[in-house]
């Protein structure tokens, strides 16, 4: 794929992330995505990756890794873009 191809990824979202300490900060970006266990690809090795969640967003024209923490590591993770309904 070229560099010239644009991709509108449109508008960032807000995301709330809740640590597993309890610690709780917002982080901005486009997509949310998690890894699964992957044994099978380090078994020659004794080792294995554990899951991780990734967010990744656009700034400046640039598609960049946000954040990326072990699953284990988070506790709550919710878009809070445009607020939330108490009913």
């Amino acid at each position: 794929m070229s560099d010239d191809a644009k991709f509108d990824h449109g508008p960032l979202r807000t995301y709330q992330i809740t640590w597993a300490t309890g610690h709780v900060e917002t982080i901005r970006g486009h997509q949310v995505t998690r890894t699964g266990n992957l044994p099978s690809l380090f078994e020659a090795t004794g080792r294995s990756l554990e899951p991780r969640f990734l967010i990744h967003g656009e700034f400046d024209g640039r598609w960049r890794l946000v954040l990326t923490a072990l699953e284990k590591d988070i506790s709550v993770i919710r878009d809070v873009t445009e607020g939330e309904w108490v009913l």
